[in-house]
């Protein structure tokens, strides 16, 4: 028996449930900040396929503040956990491209809750928890639907159209807002209730 979060088959075994942390205070909504910041906290994201790619972006894009963390990650990991809200709530851009992901992604979790808007490949988290914060457009910018050239033209145009760039990242934080945190639990303590009952 199992409580998950990420995508493996447990049908009859266990719960799918998101992974609880703190979105009311460390992760909380923010107002964007006037800096044009594009961040990664995807690690390894030098050693990963789509690295070609962001180094082609940053220079289509030098008037914005590129900044890669995590492991690997040029500008390296932060510490404690409130700096790395901070810095999600200091960007402009959740520059997200990983094409490891196991389905929930505390990472891309965090930036819905703060409300920045993605910047990647909807397709890597199709089928996936977290497909639900790639809606193009609306949540996102989907790299996948246009050229480089047009998408860095997108990311220039949104982030100069002030209201536009504002309903992004109230839209993808409402898209967090729906997740519901309340069936969910219920859902395993009926699921251990159950167990327990198998069990004595």
């Amino acid at each position: 028996l199992a409580i998950l979060s990420s995508e493996v088959p447990i049908e009859g075994r266990g719960v799918l449930i998101h992974q609880p942390f703190d979105h009311a205070t460390t992760f909380h909504y923010r107002e964007p900040p006037p800096e044009p910041v594009i961040s990664s906290f995807v690690n390894l994201m030098p050693r990963l396929p789509d690295w070609p790619l962001v180094v082609g972006y940053q220079a289509m894009l030098p008037e914005f503040d590129w900044r890669i963390y995590g492991i690997d990650g040029l500008d390296g990991n932060l510490h404690p956990v409130e700096a790395i809200a901070d810095a999600m709530a200091a960007s402009r851009w959740a520059l997200h491209l990983k094409p490891t992901g196991d389905g929930f992604g505390h990472v891309i979790h965090n930036w819905a809750a703060v409300g920045r808007p993605l910047v990647g490949r909807a397709s890597y988290y199709r089928g996936q928890m977290a497909e639900r914060f790639w809606q193009d457009l609306v949540t996102c910018i989907d790299l996948d639907q246009r050229s480089v050239s047009e998408n860095a033209d997108l990311i220039r145009a949104i982030w100069n159209d002030r209201a536009r760039y504002r309903a992004m990242c109230a839209a993808i934080r409402a898209e967090f807002d729906r997740i519901d945190w309340a069936t969910e639990t219920e859902a395993v303590r009926s699921s251990a209730a159950n167990c327990l009952s198998i069990f004595l």
